[in-house]
């Protein structure tokens, strides 16, 4: 397998994964509380993440 062909392979999964991603997001009733959820999530993360480096 050259390194094109693996570049290509992993565009593919990238692809396949937002196209999955966004028909979740879609389908689901509840976008605010998905949204929500992510804005904590990512908050709790960021705080984790430079309390490490500190």
């Amino acid at each position: 397998m050259t390194e094109e062909q693996k570049k290509d392979y992993l565009y593919f999964l990238f692809i396949i994964t937002v196209i999955m991603l966004a028909v979740l997001y879609f389908t689901v009733p509840e976008r605010s509380m998905i949204i929500e959820n992510q804005m904590q999530w990512w908050k709790e993360f960021k705080e984790t993440f430079l309390g490490f480096l500190s």
